[in-house]
Protein backbone atom coordinates (compact mmCIF):
# COMPACT_ATOMS: atom_id res chain seq x y z
CA UNK A 1 0.00 0.00 0.00
CA UNK A 2 1.49 3.60 -1.14
CA UNK A 3 0.93 6.84 0.83
CA UNK A 4 -1.55 7.19 -1.93
CA UNK A 5 -3.71 4.41 -1.53
CA UNK A 6 -3.83 4.56 2.32
CA UNK A 7 -2.89 6.18 4.93
CA UNK A 8 0.65 7.33 7.05
CA UNK A 9 2.13 4.75 6.15
CA UNK A 10 5.26 4.52 4.01
CA UNK A 11 5.12 1.69 0.89
CA UNK A 12 7.91 -0.35 2.30
CA UNK A 13 6.72 -0.78 5.96
CA UNK A 14 2.99 -1.33 4.22
CA UNK A 15 4.44 -4.25 2.21
CA UNK A 16 5.59 -5.58 5.11
CA UNK A 17 2.93 -6.32 6.69
CA UNK A 18 0.88 -6.99 3.34
CA UNK A 19 3.41 -9.78 2.47
CA UNK A 20 2.58 -11.33 6.55
CA UNK A 21 -1.31 -10.82 6.78
CA UNK A 22 -2.64 -11.14 3.49
CA UNK A 23 -4.23 -14.86 2.99
CA UNK A 24 -3.34 -17.25 0.42
CA UNK A 25 -6.21 -18.70 -2.12
CA UNK A 26 -5.91 -21.97 -0.51
CA UNK A 27 -6.78 -19.94 3.06
CA UNK A 28 -9.63 -18.50 1.49
CA UNK A 29 -10.43 -21.40 -0.27
CA UNK A 30 -10.38 -23.07 3.02
CA UNK A 31 -12.90 -20.32 4.76
CA UNK A 32 -15.50 -20.66 1.98
CA UNK A 33 -15.66 -23.86 2.13
CA UNK A 34 -16.15 -23.66 5.93
CA UNK A 35 -18.76 -21.32 5.50
CA UNK A 36 -20.75 -23.56 3.08
CA UNK A 37 -20.28 -26.16 4.68
CA UNK A 38 -21.79 -24.87 8.50
CA UNK A 39 -23.93 -22.02 6.97
CA UNK A 40 -27.16 -24.30 7.33
CA UNK A 41 -26.02 -26.57 10.32
CA UNK A 42 -27.60 -26.76 13.33
CA UNK A 43 -26.59 -24.08 16.23
CA UNK A 44 -23.57 -24.71 17.98
CA UNK A 45 -24.70 -25.21 21.83
CA UNK A 46 -21.87 -24.56 23.84
CA UNK A 47 -21.66 -20.92 22.36
CA UNK A 48 -24.77 -20.32 23.76
CA UNK A 49 -24.31 -22.33 26.41
CA UNK A 50 -21.39 -19.66 27.20
CA UNK A 51 -23.97 -16.67 26.43
CA UNK A 52 -26.24 -17.76 28.84
CA UNK A 53 -23.28 -18.04 31.00
CA UNK A 54 -22.27 -14.19 30.20
CA UNK A 55 -25.95 -13.04 30.47
CA UNK A 56 -25.56 -12.77 34.23
CA UNK A 57 -22.70 -10.47 34.72
CA UNK A 58 -24.35 -8.27 32.15
CA UNK A 59 -27.45 -8.66 33.73
CA UNK A 60 -26.04 -7.16 37.34
CA UNK A 61 -23.92 -4.72 35.12
CA UNK A 62 -27.30 -3.35 33.42
CA UNK A 63 -28.95 -3.50 36.97
CA UNK A 64 -25.66 -1.39 38.08
CA UNK A 65 -25.79 0.65 35.79
CA UNK A 66 -29.63 2.03 35.65
CA UNK A 67 -29.17 5.26 37.59
CA UNK A 68 -26.16 6.45 35.33
CA UNK A 69 -28.79 5.36 32.56
CA UNK A 70 -32.02 7.36 34.07
CA UNK A 71 -29.13 10.27 34.86
CA UNK A 72 -28.31 10.41 30.96
CA UNK A 73 -32.04 10.37 29.42
CA UNK A 74 -34.05 12.69 32.27
CA UNK A 75 -31.63 14.82 33.26
CA UNK A 76 -28.97 15.12 30.42
CA UNK A 77 -30.96 14.82 27.88
CA UNK A 78 -29.61 11.42 25.93
CA UNK A 79 -31.72 9.39 24.26
CA UNK A 80 -32.87 5.55 24.85
CA UNK A 81 -34.34 5.35 21.96
CA UNK A 82 -37.29 2.52 20.84
CA UNK A 83 -36.94 -0.04 23.93
CA UNK A 84 -38.51 -2.79 21.12
CA UNK A 85 -35.33 -2.32 19.30
CA UNK A 86 -33.16 -2.96 22.19
CA UNK A 87 -34.82 -5.91 23.40
CA UNK A 88 -34.26 -7.28 19.75
CA UNK A 89 -37.64 -6.75 18.43
CA UNK A 90 -36.94 -5.09 15.00
CA UNK A 91 -39.14 -4.50 12.31
CA UNK A 92 -37.81 -6.34 9.50
CA UNK A 93 -38.76 -8.81 6.91
CA UNK A 94 -36.44 -12.16 6.32
CA UNK A 95 -34.01 -11.43 3.94
CA UNK A 96 -34.77 -12.44 0.29
CA UNK A 97 -31.39 -11.32 -0.97
CA UNK A 98 -27.81 -11.31 0.42
CA UNK A 99 -27.97 -9.30 3.64
CA UNK A 100 -24.64 -7.13 4.61
CA UNK A 101 -25.47 -6.11 7.90
CA UNK A 102 -22.47 -2.75 9.14
CA UNK A 103 -22.42 -1.79 12.92
CA UNK A 104 -21.82 1.48 13.36
CA UNK A 105 -21.85 2.18 17.06
CA UNK A 106 -21.60 6.42 17.34
CA UNK A 107 -21.66 9.01 15.10
CA UNK A 108 -17.85 8.67 14.07
CA UNK A 109 -18.31 5.32 13.27
CA UNK A 110 -21.28 6.08 11.03
CA UNK A 111 -19.11 8.68 9.23
CA UNK A 112 -16.36 6.66 8.77
CA UNK A 113 -19.02 3.44 7.37
CA UNK A 114 -20.49 6.08 4.77
CA UNK A 115 -17.57 5.50 2.00
CA UNK A 116 -17.58 1.78 2.45
CA UNK A 117 -21.29 1.95 2.32
CA UNK A 118 -20.99 3.48 -1.53
CA UNK A 119 -18.28 1.27 -2.15
CA UNK A 120 -20.25 -1.83 -1.59
CA UNK A 121 -23.13 -0.61 -3.55
CA UNK A 122 -21.08 -0.23 -6.11
CA UNK A 123 -19.66 -3.50 -6.18
CA UNK A 124 -22.44 -5.68 -4.83
CA UNK A 125 -25.50 -3.46 -6.25
CA UNK A 126 -27.80 -6.44 -5.56
CA UNK A 127 -27.24 -6.86 -2.19
CA UNK A 128 -29.32 -5.38 0.70
CA UNK A 129 -27.38 -2.84 3.65
CA UNK A 130 -28.78 -2.92 7.42
CA UNK A 131 -27.09 -0.84 9.98
CA UNK A 132 -27.02 -0.82 13.51
CA UNK A 133 -26.16 2.19 15.77
CA UNK A 134 -25.23 1.90 19.81
CA UNK A 135 -26.77 5.72 20.13
CA UNK A 136 -29.64 7.45 19.03
CA UNK A 137 -27.89 10.13 17.42
CA UNK A 138 -25.71 8.08 15.20
CA UNK A 139 -28.96 6.26 14.31
CA UNK A 140 -30.41 9.74 13.03
CA UNK A 141 -27.40 10.67 11.54
CA UNK A 142 -27.18 6.97 9.36
CA UNK A 143 -30.85 7.45 7.99
CA UNK A 144 -29.40 11.17 7.01
CA UNK A 145 -26.77 10.20 5.14
CA UNK A 146 -27.98 6.74 4.13
CA UNK A 147 -31.71 7.95 2.52
CA UNK A 148 -33.46 4.29 2.25
CA UNK A 149 -31.64 2.27 4.03
CA UNK A 150 -32.89 0.07 7.27
CA UNK A 151 -31.58 1.58 10.50
CA UNK A 152 -32.11 0.11 13.71
CA UNK A 153 -30.67 0.27 17.73
CA UNK A 154 -28.03 -2.81 18.90
CA UNK A 155 -30.09 -4.60 21.63
CA UNK A 156 -28.73 -4.83 24.81
CA UNK A 157 -25.97 -7.23 25.05
CA UNK A 158 -27.92 -10.12 26.85
CA UNK A 159 -28.20 -13.59 24.45
CA UNK A 160 -31.82 -13.41 24.44
CA UNK A 161 -32.24 -10.14 23.06
CA UNK A 162 -29.42 -11.02 20.60
CA UNK A 163 -30.60 -14.20 19.28
CA UNK A 164 -34.09 -12.81 18.71
CA UNK A 165 -32.87 -9.49 16.79
CA UNK A 166 -30.75 -12.51 14.27
CA UNK A 167 -33.78 -14.64 13.93
CA UNK A 168 -35.03 -12.07 11.79
CA UNK A 169 -32.17 -10.20 10.58
CA UNK A 170 -30.42 -13.11 9.26
CA UNK A 171 -27.23 -11.54 7.40
CA UNK A 172 -24.63 -13.05 5.98
CA UNK A 173 -21.94 -10.95 7.05
CA UNK A 174 -21.53 -8.91 9.82
CA UNK A 175 -19.11 -5.83 9.34
CA UNK A 176 -18.21 -4.22 12.76
CA UNK A 177 -16.93 -0.07 12.44
CA UNK A 178 -13.45 0.14 14.39
CA UNK A 179 -13.89 -1.98 18.02
CA UNK A 180 -17.33 -3.51 18.44
CA UNK A 181 -16.24 -6.34 20.62
CA UNK A 182 -19.46 -7.69 22.29
CA UNK A 183 -19.37 -11.02 23.80
CA UNK A 184 -22.34 -12.37 22.82
CA UNK A 185 -22.66 -10.47 19.85
CA UNK A 186 -19.88 -12.58 18.57
CA UNK A 187 -20.81 -15.94 20.45
CA UNK A 188 -24.28 -15.39 18.44
CA UNK A 189 -22.93 -14.85 15.49
CA UNK A 190 -20.40 -17.70 15.54
CA UNK A 191 -23.20 -20.40 16.51
CA UNK A 192 -25.17 -19.33 13.40
CA UNK A 193 -21.93 -19.25 11.41
CA UNK A 194 -22.07 -15.63 10.56
CA UNK A 195 -18.83 -14.28 9.27
CA UNK A 196 -17.61 -10.94 11.45
CA UNK A 197 -14.94 -8.66 9.47
CA UNK A 198 -13.56 -5.65 11.48
CA UNK A 199 -12.81 -2.73 9.04
CA UNK A 200 -11.27 0.50 9.93
CA UNK A 201 -9.70 -1.27 12.81
CA UNK A 202 -8.57 0.83 15.73
CA UNK A 203 -7.25 0.00 19.40
CA UNK A 204 -5.63 3.22 21.33
CA UNK A 205 -2.69 1.83 23.93
CA UNK A 206 -5.39 2.42 26.22
CA UNK A 207 -7.38 -0.07 25.02
CA UNK A 208 -5.52 -2.77 25.00
CA UNK A 209 -5.27 -2.12 28.50
CA UNK A 210 -8.84 -2.53 29.29
CA UNK A 211 -8.86 -5.33 26.91
CA UNK A 212 -6.45 -7.17 28.99
CA UNK A 213 -8.76 -6.86 31.74
CA UNK A 214 -10.78 -9.50 30.28
CA UNK A 215 -7.73 -12.09 30.02
CA UNK A 216 -8.92 -15.21 28.55
CA UNK A 217 -12.18 -13.43 27.10
CA UNK A 218 -10.87 -10.72 25.21
CA UNK A 219 -8.38 -13.39 23.51
CA UNK A 220 -11.34 -15.18 22.33
CA UNK A 221 -12.70 -12.12 21.28
CA UNK A 222 -9.70 -11.05 19.14
CA UNK A 223 -9.48 -14.32 17.65
CA UNK A 224 -12.85 -14.68 16.08
CA UNK A 225 -13.32 -11.96 13.07
CA UNK A 226 -12.42 -13.83 9.91
CA UNK A 227 -10.37 -10.51 9.15
CA UNK A 228 -9.56 -7.57 10.98
CA UNK A 229 -8.79 -4.22 8.25
CA UNK A 230 -6.50 -2.50 10.15
CA UNK A 231 -6.42 1.16 9.73
CA UNK A 232 -2.58 1.04 10.27
CA UNK A 233 0.80 -0.23 10.99
CA UNK A 234 0.35 0.67 14.63
CA UNK A 235 -3.53 -0.75 15.27
CA UNK A 236 -2.44 -4.20 13.55
CA UNK A 237 0.25 -4.47 15.65
CA UNK A 238 -1.64 -4.07 18.41
CA UNK A 239 -4.65 -6.42 16.96
CA UNK A 240 -1.46 -9.05 17.50
CA UNK A 241 -0.81 -8.06 20.35
CA UNK A 242 -4.46 -8.87 21.56
CA UNK A 243 -4.13 -12.17 19.90
CA UNK A 244 -5.54 -11.79 16.32
CA UNK A 245 -3.78 -14.41 13.95
CA UNK A 246 -1.35 -12.19 11.70
CA UNK A 247 -2.39 -13.66 8.72
CA UNK A 248 -6.15 -12.58 9.40
CA UNK A 249 -5.03 -8.81 9.38
CA UNK A 250 -4.68 -6.64 6.71
CA UNK A 251 -3.73 -2.52 6.97
CA UNK A 252 -6.43 -1.19 5.14
CA UNK A 253 -6.07 2.69 6.21
CA UNK A 254 -8.64 4.89 7.25
CA UNK A 255 -12.22 4.51 5.84
CA UNK A 256 -12.45 8.49 6.93
CA UNK A 257 -9.81 9.58 4.56
CA UNK A 258 -11.73 8.74 1.51
CA UNK A 259 -14.76 11.06 2.20
CA UNK A 260 -12.48 14.13 2.80
CA UNK A 261 -12.79 16.53 -0.22
CA UNK A 262 -10.31 19.47 -0.27
CA UNK A 263 -11.51 23.07 0.66
CA UNK A 264 -14.20 25.18 -0.99
CA UNK A 265 -13.68 28.37 -3.03
CA UNK A 266 -13.75 31.16 -0.95
CA UNK A 267 -16.92 32.38 -3.24
CA UNK A 268 -18.62 29.14 -2.28
CA UNK A 269 -17.82 29.87 1.28
CA UNK A 270 -19.32 33.86 0.64
CA UNK A 271 -22.85 32.63 -0.43
CA UNK A 272 -22.88 30.15 2.00
CA UNK A 273 -22.65 33.08 4.72
CA UNK A 274 -25.55 34.59 2.79
CA UNK A 275 -27.60 31.77 2.74
CA UNK A 276 -26.94 31.01 6.80
CA UNK A 277 -26.82 35.01 7.39
CA UNK A 278 -23.79 35.03 9.20
CA UNK A 279 -21.86 38.36 8.60
CA UNK A 280 -18.95 38.54 5.70
CA UNK A 281 -15.52 39.08 5.61
CA UNK A 282 -15.36 38.61 9.74
CA UNK A 283 -13.02 36.35 11.17
CA UNK A 284 -14.51 33.40 12.29
CA UNK A 285 -13.48 29.82 13.83
CA UNK A 286 -15.00 27.02 15.62
CA UNK A 287 -14.52 24.64 18.40
CA UNK A 288 -15.48 21.38 17.42
CA UNK A 289 -16.37 18.30 19.83
CA UNK A 290 -15.49 20.16 22.78
CA UNK A 291 -16.10 18.40 26.22
CA UNK A 292 -17.55 20.08 29.56
CA UNK A 293 -14.21 21.71 30.84
CA UNK A 294 -13.05 23.01 27.47
CA UNK A 295 -15.78 24.79 26.51
CA UNK A 296 -15.26 28.05 29.20
CA UNK A 297 -11.67 27.97 27.81
CA UNK A 298 -12.73 28.52 24.36
CA UNK A 299 -15.68 31.03 25.39
CA UNK A 300 -12.75 32.87 27.55
CA UNK A 301 -10.18 33.04 24.16
CA UNK A 302 -13.12 34.02 22.53
CA UNK A 303 -14.10 36.92 24.82
CA UNK A 304 -10.23 37.98 24.40
CA UNK A 305 -10.44 37.98 20.94
CA UNK A 306 -13.61 40.35 20.67
CA UNK A 307 -11.43 42.78 22.63
CA UNK A 308 -9.25 43.29 20.08
CA UNK A 309 -11.24 41.84 17.30
CA UNK A 310 -14.93 43.26 17.47
CA UNK A 311 -17.34 41.42 15.43
CA UNK A 312 -15.09 38.30 15.35
CA UNK A 313 -17.63 34.91 15.74
CA UNK A 314 -17.51 31.56 17.30
CA UNK A 315 -19.21 28.33 16.07
CA UNK A 316 -19.46 26.04 19.43
CA UNK A 317 -20.25 22.22 18.61
CA UNK A 318 -20.47 20.53 21.69
CA UNK A 319 -19.28 16.78 21.38
CA UNK A 320 -22.78 15.70 22.42
CA UNK A 321 -25.70 18.12 20.67
CA UNK A 322 -28.18 17.12 23.85
CA UNK A 323 -25.87 19.88 25.48
CA UNK A 324 -26.43 22.74 23.58
CA UNK A 325 -28.54 24.08 25.92
CA UNK A 326 -26.07 24.07 28.72
CA UNK A 327 -23.42 25.27 26.43
CA UNK A 328 -25.79 27.69 25.54
CA UNK A 329 -26.04 28.95 29.52
CA UNK A 330 -22.40 28.87 29.36
CA UNK A 331 -22.16 31.58 26.69
CA UNK A 332 -24.70 34.17 28.77
CA UNK A 333 -22.83 33.51 31.56
CA UNK A 334 -19.77 34.45 30.49
CA UNK A 335 -21.29 37.97 28.89
CA UNK A 336 -21.24 37.02 25.33
CA UNK A 337 -24.44 37.08 23.23
CA UNK A 338 -25.40 33.49 21.88
CA UNK A 339 -27.81 31.80 19.77
CA UNK A 340 -28.58 28.37 18.86
CA UNK A 341 -27.19 27.34 15.12
CA UNK A 342 -30.58 26.00 14.29
CA UNK A 343 -32.30 29.16 15.17
CA UNK A 344 -32.23 31.74 12.50
CA UNK A 345 -32.78 34.80 13.83
CA UNK A 346 -29.35 34.83 16.12
CA UNK A 347 -27.12 34.30 12.82
CA UNK A 348 -25.10 37.64 13.94
CA UNK A 349 -24.69 36.82 17.95
CA UNK A 350 -20.63 36.08 18.79
CA UNK A 351 -21.36 33.02 19.52
CA UNK A 352 -23.54 30.31 17.75
CA UNK A 353 -24.07 26.85 19.52
CA UNK A 354 -24.19 24.16 16.97
CA UNK A 355 -27.25 21.66 18.21
CA UNK A 356 -27.84 19.43 15.07
CA UNK A 357 -26.06 16.66 13.83
CA UNK A 358 -24.30 16.99 10.67
CA UNK A 359 -23.64 20.64 10.68
CA UNK A 360 -20.49 20.36 12.41
CA UNK A 361 -18.66 20.22 8.57
CA UNK A 362 -20.15 23.16 7.44
CA UNK A 363 -19.62 25.40 10.35
CA UNK A 364 -15.34 24.50 9.22
CA UNK A 365 -15.82 25.24 6.03
CA UNK A 366 -17.07 28.53 6.61
CA UNK A 367 -14.13 29.22 9.15
CA UNK A 368 -10.65 31.01 9.09
CA UNK A 369 -9.52 28.72 12.15
CA UNK A 370 -11.05 25.25 14.18
CA UNK A 371 -10.33 24.00 17.50
CA UNK A 372 -10.82 20.48 18.24
CA UNK A 373 -12.05 19.00 21.78
CA UNK A 374 -11.00 16.16 23.75
CA UNK A 375 -7.68 17.63 23.56
CA UNK A 376 -7.54 20.23 26.35
CA UNK A 377 -9.14 18.11 28.89
CA UNK A 378 -8.69 14.32 28.90
CA UNK A 379 -10.66 12.84 26.90
CA UNK A 380 -8.09 11.76 24.08
CA UNK A 381 -8.81 14.00 21.49
CA UNK A 382 -11.34 13.67 17.90
CA UNK A 383 -10.83 14.06 14.37
CA UNK A 384 -8.60 16.55 12.86
CA UNK A 385 -8.83 16.16 9.45
CA UNK A 386 -12.35 17.29 8.88
CA UNK A 387 -11.07 20.68 9.87
CA UNK A 388 -7.64 20.77 8.34
CA UNK A 389 -9.62 19.41 4.91
CA UNK A 390 -11.71 22.32 5.04
CA UNK A 391 -8.93 24.31 5.12
CA UNK A 392 -9.42 25.61 8.73
CA UNK A 393 -6.12 27.17 10.44
CA UNK A 394 -6.55 24.14 13.56
CA UNK A 395 -5.15 23.59 16.77
CA UNK A 396 -5.62 20.91 19.30
CA UNK A 397 -4.46 20.62 23.16
CA UNK A 398 -2.13 17.45 24.67
CA UNK A 399 -4.20 14.94 24.75
CA UNK A 400 -4.67 13.26 21.54
CA UNK A 401 -4.18 9.41 22.70
CA UNK A 402 -7.09 7.97 20.52
CA UNK A 403 -5.60 10.12 17.41
CA UNK A 404 -1.85 9.57 17.10
CA UNK A 405 -1.54 8.45 13.70
CA UNK A 406 -3.43 11.10 12.43
CA UNK A 407 -1.60 13.75 14.63
CA UNK A 408 1.77 12.11 13.18
CA UNK A 409 0.03 12.29 9.50
CA UNK A 410 -0.52 15.84 10.06
CA UNK A 411 2.53 16.48 12.11
CA UNK A 412 4.42 18.35 8.97
CA UNK A 413 1.33 20.37 8.32
CA UNK A 414 2.07 24.12 9.09
CA UNK A 415 -1.22 24.80 9.30
CA UNK A 416 -2.16 22.13 12.60
CA UNK A 417 -0.45 23.27 16.09
CA UNK A 418 -1.05 22.04 19.61
CA UNK A 419 -1.72 24.38 22.42
CA UNK A 420 -1.00 23.46 26.10
CA UNK A 421 -3.80 25.19 27.64
CA UNK A 422 -6.62 27.83 27.57
CA UNK A 423 -4.03 31.01 27.08
CA UNK A 424 -1.98 29.22 24.23
CA UNK A 425 -5.02 29.11 22.61
CA UNK A 426 -6.34 32.38 23.23
CA UNK A 427 -2.82 33.59 22.22
CA UNK A 428 -3.31 31.50 18.76
CA UNK A 429 -6.72 32.83 17.86
CA UNK A 430 -5.88 35.97 17.97
CA UNK A 431 -2.98 35.84 15.80
CA UNK A 432 -4.77 33.87 13.35
CA UNK A 433 -7.86 36.76 13.69
CA UNK A 434 -4.55 39.25 12.99
CA UNK A 435 -4.03 37.37 9.48
CA UNK A 436 -4.76 39.75 6.38
CA UNK A 437 -6.26 36.42 5.13
CA UNK A 438 -5.85 32.39 4.13
CA UNK A 439 -2.07 31.98 2.69
CA UNK A 440 -2.48 30.30 -0.63
CA UNK A 441 -0.11 27.85 0.15
CA UNK A 442 -1.62 26.55 2.93
CA UNK A 443 -4.71 25.83 0.65
CA UNK A 444 -2.40 24.18 -2.26
CA UNK A 445 -0.90 21.85 0.90
CA UNK A 446 -4.33 20.76 2.08
CA UNK A 447 -5.22 19.88 -1.94
CA UNK A 448 -1.90 17.66 -1.80
CA UNK A 449 -2.95 15.66 1.18
CA UNK A 450 -6.39 15.23 0.19
CA UNK A 451 -5.23 13.95 -3.63
CA UNK A 452 -2.76 11.49 -1.61
CA UNK A 453 -5.28 9.73 1.11
CA UNK A 454 -8.04 7.51 0.51
CA UNK A 455 -8.58 3.95 -0.98
CA UNK A 456 -9.51 2.28 2.10
CA UNK A 457 -13.44 1.90 0.66
CA UNK A 458 -12.52 0.35 -2.26
CA UNK A 459 -9.63 -2.15 -0.76
CA UNK A 460 -12.32 -3.26 2.58
CA UNK A 461 -15.30 -3.58 0.15
CA UNK A 462 -12.54 -6.17 -2.30
CA UNK A 463 -12.36 -7.77 0.79
CA UNK A 464 -15.99 -8.24 2.01
CA UNK A 465 -16.54 -9.48 -1.53
CA UNK A 466 -13.71 -12.46 -1.72
CA UNK A 467 -15.84 -13.73 2.00
CA UNK A 468 -18.87 -12.93 0.61
CA UNK A 469 -18.25 -15.36 -2.49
Amino acid sequence: MNSRAGGPLDGDSARTISTRSDLTSATLTQQRGYRASTRNASSRWWPRACGFLLDLPMSLAYLLLTPWLVHLVLIRGRAFGSILQRLGAWSISLPVRERIWIHAASVGEVRAAVPLIRSLQETRPGSEIVISTMTTGASDLARKLNSGMQVHLLPLELSPCIHKMLSRLRPDILVLVELEWWPNLLLACHSRSIPVVVVNGRVSEKGVKRLSWLGPLASWMARLPLRVCARSEVDAERFLQLGTAPERIQIAGDLKLDSLRGPDPLQHRRELEQVRGYPENQFRWTAGCTHPGEEEQVLEAHAVLLDKFPGSQLMLGPRHVERAATVLELVRRAGLTGALESDRTGSSASVIVIDRLGHLEEAYRISDGAFVGGSLVPRGGHNLLEPVAAGCLTCHGPSMSNFTDMKALLAQQPSVQEVRDGDQLTQLVCRWAARSGADPRQREQVLELVEKLGGAAGRCSNLLSEVLS
